[in-house]
């Protein structure tokens, strides 16, 4: 029996950037992708944004670099930050629909976290859309929208005030450094 595994990320967060890159150490289990709009995420729990606490963000740095470094990740910090992401997020929902979900998927966390890029832009997302064919006037159809808006606001209901967030039924784990237990919970399920 697969299990299944529910990632709540957004592009602009570096630490989703590094769970993403060790999805594959979850065994069979199978992944629900479920882009969120962290900063309305954030705005509903009241939550803010590491950089935004002195002491968080000094320490951030410090903290990105060590997980990138156990994971041998190519990673470049991007000083175009933060980034509006709303467009990169219904993009990957575009790109699902169309069956190229993967290659978008990492295109925009390699856009952002890899080739310093602004996800802001049109111009950046039309281009990741080009290569693999997917049509990006369908980031602006009310049904993506709508489902963008849908993950988010079911991510706050259920608890979640950053990300990435996972559930593996109706349990939470948030960040990539809980990944050991999300593991564990999968055992216990499976």
């Amino acid at each position: 029996m697969t299990v299944e595994v529910e990632f709540f990320y957004d592009y602009v967060s570096v630490y989703s950037y590094i769970a993403n890159s060790q999805l594959a150490t979850l065994g069979g289990a199978e992944i629900s992708f479920r882009p969120m709009l962290l900063g309305a995420v954030m705005q509903a729990t009241g939550n803010r944004p590491p950089g935004a606490v002195p002491a968080k963000g000094a320490y951030l740095t410090t903290d990105v670099e060590r997980w990138v470094q156990r994971y041998a990740l190519p990673f470049e910090s991007n000083p175009l930050f933060p980034q509006n992401t709303l467009k990169a997020l219904r993009l990957s929902l575009v790109a699902r629909r169309h069956g190229k979900f993967d290659a978008v998927h990492e295109a925009l966390f390699a856009a952002m976290w890899q080739e310093q890029r602004n996800l802001e832009s049109l111009d950046v997302l039309r281009g990741i859309a080009a290569t693999v064919s997917v049509p990006i006037d369908e980031i602006e159809d009310p049904a993506i929208k709508g489902e963008l808006k849908s993950n988010t606001d079911e991510a706050v209901a259920r608890g979640a005030f950053g990300a990435p967030t996972f559930f593996v039924g109706e349990q939470m784990f948030f960040g990539n450094d809980r990944l050991e237990f999300v593991k564990e919970a999968l055992a216990d399920r499976g």
